[in-house]
């Protein structure tokens, strides 16, 4: 009788190494996805920050455009107190008291009149400059007491003043109502935190009204690389735009709308993208040559008068 020997169970060498094979094809290819699916995620990361800060900036500018020129109650004419005409706050004699200018901006430059004194040259970037001017939104109590360090508005059916405080001005005709001056000089900065951050974020910053008097500079949104902007005039054919430079000194005052586009960047470059892009925003083409994702917000804001 003869007996078989038993074989036992398990794989062979070659069974193996083909096993181990398909394994590290499988973990290859589930790498390679997982590096794709990592790199869509941060552009796509990149895509959503920009064009949130976009979408902030260009919101922002719209809600502070149209409140622009807001005086309180109706006044015909205005008239300034003491010293705040000519008193420099920081943008020029008389420069933040000015209400009658609601609006106002300079063309692709940081000197025009009275904003290279309001700007330091080391942190404008380009663009054009944007000065928004009106009382705060909130009346103060006739209780509270003004601080000397605050200009203010007064507001009154006959006139409206700008004064100092912290004495209130005698009213001439009821109602009369006090309102915190806003004056506010918006621009593109080189950077959003500081000079020394590597690499420089360009960012829309203002120079704001505060307490001093004082212009002080305010982050509003990172990653807006520019901002250009146009002013619509009433004239016999219709509202008329113009850049600032274009806009006559007498014609200020006669502002009703304002075409504004931002431009807004990522905050690092994209891997293996090229950018050669051409934007249109007002009388200037700006043309892209780098590997940062861009878009353009553009507005269109009627002036509350």
């Amino acid at each position: 009788m003869k007996f078989s020997t038993p074989r036992n169970g398990g794989f062979s060498i070659i069974e193996l190494m083909v096993a181990l094979t398909i394994g590290l094809l499988i973990v290859a290819a589930m790498l390679q996805n997982l590096t794709v699916a990592s790199g869509s995620n941060r552009a796509n990361a990149r895509v959503a920050e920009f064009q949130g800060n976009g979408r902030f900036a260009a919101d922002f500018l719209r809600r502070e455009i149209q409140h622009a020129g807001f005086a309180g109650i109706s006044w015909t004419q205005l008239t300034l107190l003491g010293t705040t005409g000519t008193t420099d706050y920081g943008c020029g004699a008389g420069f933040a008291a000015r209400i009658t200018e609601s609006i106002q901006g300079a063309n692709d430059t940081n000197d025009a009149f009275d904003f290279a004194s309001c700007i330091p040259d080391a942190n404008y970037a380009r663009g054009d400059i944007l000065v928004l001017r009106r009382a705060d939104l909130d009346a103060i109590p006739t209780a509270t007491t003004l601080s000397a360090t605050n200009l203010y508005f007064r507001s009154e059916y006959l006139q409206g003043s700008v004064f100092l405080g912290p004495t209130r001005p005698a009213g001439l005709q009821s109602p009369v109502a006090d309102y915190l001056l806003r004056t506010d000089v918006y621009y593109i900065s080189k950077w959003t935190n500081s000079s020394t951050e590597s690499p420089q974020v360009p960012a829309l910053y203002r120079m704001t009204l505060g307490s001093g008097p004082l212009m002080t500079p305010q982050l509003i949104a990172s990653n807006i690389e520019n901002m250009q902007v146009q002013y619509g005039v009433n004239t016999a054919a219709g509202t008329r735009y113009y850049d600032a430079d274009d806009v006559p000194a007498s014609l200020w005052t006669s502002v009703v709308a304002v075409r504004l586009w931002l431009l807004a960047r990522s905050t690092s470059t994209d891997p293996g993208y090229s950018n050669t892009s051409q934007y249109t925003m007002g009388d200037q083409n700006v043309t892209a040559a780098d590997g940062y994702q861009r878009q353009v917000f553009p507005l269109v804001v009627q002036i509350r008068k």
